[in-house]
C-alpha cells in the first residue's frame, strides 16, 4: 500500500498571492506607524489573521462534503479556526482598550468584503471588480488604527484615501502588465488615467493641508513605473517578479508617506 505524501503546512497556512500581502501589509503598517497604540497593534494582528483565514477556509469549504477528509483538509479546518480565534481576540482587545468606534471602518466597508467573498466562492477572485474592492476593504485597518491612536475621523479617513490612491491604480497596472507579459494586447489608458487621478487626489489632499507633498511625489514615481512597465522598453518579468516588485513599491510608498507626515513635508 502506497504511503500518503507528506502534508506541506505552508501551502495550507499561507496564501500564494503575492499582491495580497502588499495590500494587507501597507495599510496595517501605515496606520500603526502614524498612530501607534496597543489597540492599533491588536487591530493589525486581527486584520492579518482574518486575511490568513481565507485560504484554509476555502480549502476546507470546497471539500466539506467528503465523508473521509484527508489530513490536508482536516488541517485546513484547524488553521481556519485558529486564525478566526486570533482575529476575534485581536478585535476584542482593541475594543477593550479603545472602545468600539475605531472598528467602525470595518463595518462601513463590509459591503466590499461581501462583494469580494461573493466572487471568491465562485473562483472568480481574479476578475476586475474583486481585485479592486479587496484592497479597498483591507485598507480599513489604516483608519481604524489611526482612530484607535487618537486621530480625528477626518484625518483617519484621509489615510484610507491615500491607500486607494496607491491600490486602485496599482491593481489596474498589474492586470495590464501580466496580460502584456503573456503576449496579449492591452489598453494602457485605465492604468495611466487612474495614476493621473491618484496624483490629482494626492495634490488636492496636500492643498487642503491634510496629506504630505511627499505622498504626491511618490504617486508620480508610481505613474512613471506604470508607463515604463507597460512600454515596449520594459524588462520582461514573470508574475512572481511583478508581485515582489509591487510589494517593494508599496512599502516604499508607505515609508515616504510616513516620513511626509512626520516631517511635515
Amino acid at each position: 500500500m502506497s504511503k500518503a505524501p507528506p502534508v506541506r503546512l505552508r501551502t495550507i497556512a499561507f496564501p500564494t498571492e503575492h499582491g495580497g500581502w502588499g495590500f494587507l501589509a501597507e495599510p496595517v503598517l501605515l496606520g500603526f506607524a502614524l498612530a501607534p497604540s496597543g489597540a492599533g497593534l491588536a487591530i493589525g494582528v486581527a486584520t492579518v489573521s482574518a486575511f490568513l483565514m481565507r485560504h484554509p477556509s476555502k480549502l476546507y469549504w470546497r471539500n466539506r462534503h467528503r465523508l473521509d477528509l484527508s489530513p490536508r483538509f482536516r488541517i485546513a479546518g484547524r488553521f481556519a479556526f485558529l486564525y478566526a480565534m486570533i482575529a476575534v481576540a485581536g478585535f476584542a482587545v482593541a475594543m477593550a482598550q479603545a472602545g468600539w468606534k475605531p472598528l467602525l471602518p470595518f463595518l462601513i466597508l463590509s459591503p466590499l468584503f461581501a462583494t469580494y467573498t461573493a466572487f471568491d466562492v465562485r473562483n472568480q477572485a481574479r476578475r476586475l471588480v474583486p481585485e479592486i474592492v479587496a484592497p479597498m476593504g483591507l485598507a480599513a485597518s489604516a483608519p481604524a488604527s489611526a482612530r484607535a491612536g487618537g486621530w480625528e475621523w477626518s484625518a483617519a479617513w484621509t489615510l484610507w484615501l491615500l491607500r486607494q490612491a496607491r491600490a486602485v491604480p496599482s491593481s489596474l497596472y498589474v492586470r495590464a502588465r501580466l496580460r502584456l507579459e503573456r503576449g496579449n494586447k492591452i489598453d494602457r489608458r485605465p492604468s495611466v488615467f487612474s495614476h493621473l487621478a491618484a496624483i490629482a487626489l494626492g495634490a488636492a489632499l496636500w492643498s487642503l493641508d491634510v496629506a504630505p507633498l511627499l505622498t504626491t511625489c511618490a504617486l508620480v514615481v508610481l505613474l512613471i513605473r506604470s508607463v515604463r512597465g507597460l512600454s515596449q522598453s520594459r524588462r520582461p518579468a514573470k508574475a512572481m517578479e511583478v508581485g515582489f516588485s509591487e510589494l517593494g513599491f508599496g512599502l516604499g510608498y508607505v515609508l515616504v508617506t510616513v516620513l511626509g507626515f512626520r516631517l511635515g513635508l
